[in-house]
C-alpha cells in the first residue's frame, strides 16, 4: 500500500487499483420477478454473459429467440431447476471447444498500478488498450514507486531514492535542451519503469484467463516468480470481477480447461529458459542491425499482376490535385490493398531478427497483427550489467571530468542500451544518458546480490536496455498494416528509425514489393496535423493547402 518515507509519500507495487468501466454481453433484466430474484442470488438486475452465452448455445442447432430470453430463464426457475447449477450445466457443454465463449464476453478495466502494468497486459493479442505514454509524459520526483520489497532495507532505499531522482532531475535538463517532446521521448527511456501509470483495457474473457493460468505457473515455478507482483494482484482480483459482470461461472470453468488461450508478447519470463528471440540473436552474435531471412516468396502471375494494377492506381492518385478526388482515391486504394492482401497474404514470409529497448517493445508488443518475439527482460537487463560493469569505472571518470570524452567506448556500451542518434553528436547529453542509464543497472545488479527478488530489482533497470527480438512479417503487415504505421514521422522516434532500417533491409531482399514499403500516407495523402518529408518525397507538389483541405473534407464525411 502507498507508503510514507521521510516525510514523504510514495506509491508501492501493492497499489493496484481496477475499475470496471464496461461489458459485455448485457441485458437489463424487464421482468420484475426476475429481476428480484437475481437481485438476491446474484447482487445484479442484468442477465451477463453467464446467462446470454448459457441460453444461447442452442443458436449452433436451431433457433433462437433472443428478445425471449427472460421468458426462458423465468421458465427454468419455475420448473424448480437451481438457476446457476443449470447455467453451469448448460455452459459447460461448449467451454473447451473453441474460442467462441471466450471471446463473445469482454470487460473493459480502468487499471492503476505501476509502469510494469503496462508491459505485463497490453502484450495479449486479443485486447485492445491506452495506457499512460512513457514516451510524452513527464515524470516528477514525487511519482517514484519504491517496491515493498526494499522497504524492508532502508539502506538499500536511500540509495534507490537518490539514483531515481537524480536520473529524473537529468531529464529535466533534457527537456530544457531539446523541448518539450523530443526530450521527454529521448532522455525518458534512460528512467527506471518505477513511476504510475494508468491503463484503459479491453479483455476478452479466454484473455483473462491467460492471465490467470500465466500467474498459476508463475506460482509454481520452481527457479522463482518472474511476473510482477501486480499481475498477480489482478489475477486475484479476477474471480471477484467477473462475478460482478455476469460472467463468473464460464470464467471459473475456463481456467481449468485444459485448452489454450490466445498468445501473449510476454516479456517477465524466466531467463534460465531457453527462449527463441535469444538464440537468433545470438546466432547472428547479438547484432544491433535488423537481419532479413525470408521464409518464402511465391510471386504468382495473379500475384504480380494485381501487384501492377495497385501500383498504377497509387501513381493516377499522386497526380490528382483536387482535395475530394484525392480523399476518395485514397479510400478506393486503401480497399483495393486490403482485398489485394487478403486475397495474397501467404504468398509471402519473411523474419526480422534485431534488438529493441525496453520501452519500444512496450509499444511494438500491442500491434497484435504481427507475430513478434522477445527475450526474458531479465536476460537483457542481466547481460546489460555485465558488459557494462567492467567500464563503469570509466563512465564514472568520464562524468566527473577526470577522463576525456573521447575514451568514452560509445559502439561497447550501445550493445547493451540503445542510444539516439542525436545524443551522439552532443557529448553534454551522451555522459549523463550513458551515466544514469548505467548507474541504475549496477544498482539492479547490486540490489540482486542484496538477496532482492529480480522482479523486485527489475524497478532500477533504465528502459533503454536492448531486447532481442524478432518479427514474422507476411504481406499485410509489411505494406498495409504494421510497417507503414512505424515508417511514419509521428512514431516514436526509436521505432522510426529500426523501422526505416528494417524497411531498407527488406527492400534489398524484395525489390518487387518496394515501392510499397512506405509510411501509411503511400495511399494517397497524410492524415495527420503536419504533413512531412515522407509524403513530398512521393509527390512534389502536396502542399500544406492541399494537406489541409483534404483532411477537411475527409473529416466533414465523417459526420453523420
Amino acid at each position: 500500500m502507498t507508503t510514507e518515507y521521510k516525510g514523504q509519500k510514495f506509491m508501492t507495487d501493492n497499489d493496484l487499483k481496477t475499475n470496471i468501466i464496461g461489458f459485455s454481453p448485457r441485458i437489463n433484466i424487464k421482468n420484475p420477478q426476475l429481476r428480484e430474484i437475481f437481485q438476491e442470488k446474484c447482487g445484479r438486475d442484468f442477465l451477463g454473459g453467464d446467462e446470454i452465452i448459457a441460453y444461447s448455445q442452442s443458436a449452433v442447432s436451431s433457433e433462437v429467440n433472443f428478445a425471449e430470453l427472460e421468458e426462458e430463464i423465468s421458465g427454468d426457475i419455475d420448473s424448480g431447476k437451481p438457476l446457476n447449477e443449470t447455467i453451469f450445466k448448460k455452459t459447460a457443454t461448449g467451454i473447451g471447444r473453441g474460442h467462441s465463449l471466450g471471446g463473445l464476453t469482454n470487460v473493459t478495466l480502468g487499471i492503476h498500478g505501476t509502469k510494469m502494468v503496462d508491459s505485463g497486459l497490453t502484450g495479449i493479442c486479443m485486447s485492445r488498450s491506452l495506457v499512460t505514454s512513457g514516451r510524452r509524459r513527464a515524470i516528477t520526483t514525487d511519482e517514484i514507486v519504491i517496491p515493498e520489497a526494499l522497504l524492508r532495507r532502508k539502506d538499500l532505499l536511500d540509495e534507490y531514492l537518490k539514483i531515481s531522482r537524480d536520473a529524473l532531475d537529468e531529464v529535466s535538463k533534457f527537456k530544457e535542451k531539446f523541448g518539450n517532446l523530443k526530450g521527454v521521448e529521448t532522455a525518458n527511456k534512460l528512467l527506471a519503469y518505477n513511476n504510475p501509470a494508468d491503463l484503459l483495457i479491453e479483455l476478452p474473457l479466454d484473455s483473462l484467463a491467460t492471465i490467470a493460468n500465466e500467474v498459476e505457473a508463475d506460482k509454481s515455478n520452481p527457479n522463482g516468480h518472474f511476473l510482477p507482483r501486480e499481475l498477480h494482484t489482478f489475477s486475484d482480483l479476477l474471480p471477484e470481477i467477473t462475478d460482478k459482470i455476469g460472467q463468473g461461472i464460464m470464467f471459473g470453468q475456463r481456467i481449468k480447461v485444459p485448452r489454450d488461450t490466445y498468445l501473449h508478447y510476454n516479456v517477465f519470463k524466466d531467463p534460465s529458459k531457453d527462449n527463441y528471440a535469444l538464440e537468433l540473436g545470438k546466432r547472428h552474435g547479438m547484432t544491433i542491425n535488423p537481419i532479413v531471412t525470408i521464409e518464402h516468396a511465391d510471386f504468382t502471375r495473379g500475384f504480380n499482376k494485381r501487384l501492377k494494377e495497385l501500383e498504377k492506381l497509387f501513381e493516377e492518385t499522386r497526380k490528382i490535385t483536387d482535395p475530394k478526388k484525392l480523399h476518395e482515391a485514397s479510400m478506393r486504394n486503401m480497399r483495393t490493398m486490403h482485398e489485394f492482401v487478403n486475397e495474397y497474404n501467404g504468398a509471402l514470409g519473411l523474419n526480422v531478427i534485431d534488438s529493441i529497448s525496453w520501452r519500444v517493445w512496450s509499444e511494438q508488443k500491442r500491434h497484435s497483427t504481427l507475430k513478434q518475439g522477445v527475450e526474458s527482460v531479465y536476460s537483457g537487463a542481466g547481460r546489460a550489467y555485465i558488459n557494462l560493469r567492467e567500464i563503469w569505472p570509466l563512465i564514472q571518470k568520464i562524468y566527473q571530468g577526470q577522463v576525456d570524452f573521447n575514451h568514452l567506448p560509445t559502439e561497447d556500451i550501445e550493445k547493451s542500451i540503445v542510444i539516439d542518434e542525436k545524443l551522439k553528436q552532443q557529448p553534454e547529453l551522451l555522459i549523463p544518458y550513458i551515466y544514469h542509464s548505467v548507474r541504475e543497472l549496477m544498482m539492479y545488479g547490486k540490489l540482486k546480490k542484496e538477496g532482492l527478488e529480480e522482479r523486485d530489482a527489475l524497478y532500477m533497470v533504465p528502459r533503454n536496455i536492448r531486447l532481442a527480438a524478432f518479427e514474422k512479417y507476411d504481406l499485410a503487415n509489411l505494406i498495409d498494416l504494421e510497417l507503414p504505421l512505424r515508417l511514419c514521422s509521428t512514431c516514436e522516434p526509436e521505432r522510426q528509425t529500426t523501422s526505416w532500417r528494417k524497411r531498407d533491409a527488406i527492400a534489398e531482399a524484395l525489390p518487387e514489393i518496394k515501392y510499397f514499403l512506405q509510411p501509411k500516407c503511400n495511399v494517397g495523402f497524410c492524415t495527420e496535423g503536419k504533413p512531412c518529408k515522407h509524403i513530398i518525397g512521393m509527390r512534389e507538389d502536396y502542399t500544406v493547402e492541399l494537406h489541409n483541405q483534404t483532411k477537411e473534407i475527409m473529416l466533414e464525411k465523417s459526420k453523420r
